[in-house]
């Protein structure tokens, strides 16, 4: 997952080491933030990072695999794969 000052995509293999098939994320609309991630937004929004704020809709979003084609959540995603 890439959520930063580029772009903000998916892909299934390092995009830094070659081209890869890349998959735009799809975010959330802020409208539709709730719970948790709408208190990040807010929060980072009145700590003045609005760049922070930009990237909490794509993390809530979705996003469709470039191999496979198949539609998953973001947060999920990132969340199966963190290593602490």
């Amino acid at each position: 997952m890439v959520i930063g000052q580029d772009d903000y995509f998916c892909c299934s293999d390092d995009y830094a080491l070659r081209e890869v098939g890349k998959s735009p994320l799809r975010p959330v609309r802020n409208q539709e933030l709730d719970g948790l991630p709408q208190r990040l937004f807010t929060r980072a929004m009145a700590d003045g990072q609005e760049s922070l704020a930009h990237g909490i809709p794509y993390l809530f979003g979705q996003a469709a695999c470039p191999d496979c084609g198949t539609d998953f959540p973001v947060a999920g995603r990132v969340a199966a794969n963190w290593i602490p």
